[in-house]
């Protein structure tokens, strides 16, 4: 095997034909990526869901998986953003508590809200600092505006075993946001890959320290 580090095993190129048929088995094969996660069913609908029709976060769904199987009814969850994630959340944990800094679209989703849930409309200063209010908290997601603003307001807000999930992280503007916390003493784990209604890789982050909520 030749020394090199761009060395690799042969493959076998398919017909074309062999490649349209694999195509389809993956669109069409109910234990499939497209199918078993809902991601077609979201594409369909324009809307994140699972493949039976439930809100999902809009986040990668690796880290959904996760969240799916660490997630509890002890819980209490803050978010940047509300929608379907509010709904997911809502039916895992104890309370979920929200801000947007649109009030047109927190009159659209309150009718939706269960009663474990609270959206609440802020702007400016407000907005970052919203979950002082109510805090701590077990699970913060940061998916709104001003970010890193936000990202050091919700360090202060975090329960002993407190994380955070900073989606989009593949953005270069969160980097120094990202160095900053970890020089606080939090790990940052990150993960990628395609979210509902969408085949392109994005990356989300969770901060996190040991002995968390969410056991990692």
């Amino acid at each position: 095997m030749p020394d090199t580090p761009s060395a690799t095993l042969p493959g076998k190129p398919r017909s074309f034909l062999s490649v349209v048929m694999r195509f389809l088995r993956l669109w069409s094969h109910p234990e499939s990526f497209l199918q078993k996660t809902g991601q077609l069913r979201s594409f369909r609908e324009n809307r994140p869901v699972d493949a039976a029709g439930r809100p999902l976060p809009w986040l990668p769904y690796a880290l959904i998986h996760l969240l799916d199987d660490r997630l509890n009814d002890t819980l209490r969850v803050f978010e940047y953003g509300s929608g379907y994630s509010t709904l997911f959340f809502a039916s895992r944990v104890a309370t979920v508590n929200s801000v947007e800094h649109v009030a047109e679209w927190v009159s659209e989703l309150e009718p939706y809200l269960p009663a474990n849930a609270s959206l609440a409309h802020a702007a400016g200063e407000a907005y970052a600092s919203a979950p002082t209010q109510h805090a701590p908290f077990d699970l913060i997601l940061i998916d709104g505006i001003d970010r890193m603003a936000c990202l050091q307001q919700a360090l202060n807000c975090l329960s002993p075993g407190g994380v955070i999930v900073l989606d989009d992280t593949h953005r270069e503007d969160y980097a120094a946001g990202l160095e900053e916390v970890c020089k606080q003493g939090f790990k940052v784990l990150r993960w990628f890959g395609p979210k509902p209604t969408s085949l392109i890789e994005a990356q989300s982050s969770l901060i996190y320290k040991p002995k968390n909520c969410l056991q990692i």
